[in-house]
């Protein structure tokens, strides 16, 4: 279950991120010919050719194929019951079906546009296109906000899967990757929807994760971070933390119930003690120089005197 909570989170926010490139790279396209041809986008007639580009057919069934398609199989695995459905779910469903139409919108544009150009189809040519000027920014719009909920409905989950070690850690491993273009905020603001302590916790949680686990090197760096997280949160003040543990402030996300396991200043010195155990750890390892290579400790003579002996 771990492995398929953390496959989902990182899917939904790759595809999030993909068809947010998509969706700019369209709309650019688009003021692009407003303004060469001076019309309101409303107004716009471009050719098949022209309205056919303003969309990479590839980088939909990448979208597709690659991301919705294995997201929405998993939700129905972790989401969907025999009597009702998680809205995450349903979401998924909607936007797998919403961009199915927008590609195949894009391929009639692409394919049989050009080609009732050259048969001069001008009845079935206007059908396509006009059909395509409308269709597409409704469809674009569409699943903009369909993945807009789909994120609100998956941050209110992300709180229940704090305590899923293999989640913590991958979000930790994974924080300057996809986890980084999620929000502006990066793993920071996972931390808020998942802890009541927010980053400081959040850091505090997986180093000790990894601390227990032997993973020095891993816990030692969110220890670190940890730490700052606590000196940022000084900077404006721990009341505002205090403030926010209550149950109005914390039933949006699912934080009614789980009061921070730690005051700031205890989980400091938690974060300090480890650190010097890592420390000492780490200066009690022999060197390179004092590691004994294997064929000197399974044959400590030389060969020539073992020889002669």
């Amino acid at each position: 279950m771990g492995q398929r909570i953390w496959t989902i989170v990182e899917l939904f926010y790759r595809s999030h991120t993909a068809f947010r490139e998509l969706f700019e790279s369209y709309e650019e396209r688009v003021l692009s010919y407003t303004r060469l041809t001076g019309r309101p986008r409303e107004e716009l007639r471009l050719k098949s050719d022209e309205l056919g580009n303003l969309l990479d057919l590839k980088s939909l069934e990448r979208l597709r194929d690659d991301y919705i398609q294995k997201l929405k199989d998993l939700c129905h695995l972790v989401f969907r019951g025999q009597d009702q459905t998680d809205l995450l779910d349903r979401y998924v469903s909607d936007i797998f079906h919403e961009i199915s139409i927008l590609k195949e919108e894009h391929y009639n544009v692409k394919v049989y546009g050009p080609l009732y150009e050259r048969d001069s189809a001008e009845v079935e040519l206007r059908h396509i296109l006009d059909d395509a000027h409308a269709r597409f920014p409704q469809e674009l719009s569409h699943i903009r906000y369909l993945f807009g909920q789909a994120q609100l409905r998956l941050e209110e989950h992300l709180s229940s899967f704090r305590e899923m070690e293999l989640f913590n850690r991958s979000l930790f491993m994974h924080a300057d990757g996809f986890v980084q273009q999620a929000y502006p905020e990066g793993i920071a603001r996972f931390y808020k929807l998942m802890f009541p302590g927010g980053a400081l916790e959040g850091y505090y949680t997986v180093g000790l994760s990894f601390y227990l686990a032997g993973f020095r090197e891993q816990a030692a760096q969110a220890f670190t971070l940890a730490e700052e997280a606590y000196r940022d949160e000084l900077a404006v003040g721990w009341h505002r933390l205090a403030s926010n543990r209550g149950p109005e402030a914390g039933a949006q996300h699912g934080l009614a119930d789980s009061p921070l396991r730690l005051e700031p200043r205890e989980f400091l010195r938690s974060i300090r003690l480890k650190q010097c155990r890592l420390t000492a750890a780490a200066a009690a390892e022999p060197t390179d120089a004092e590691v004994v290579p294997l064929a000197r400790m399974t044959n400590p003579m030389p060969r020539d005197r073992r020889k002669g002996s």
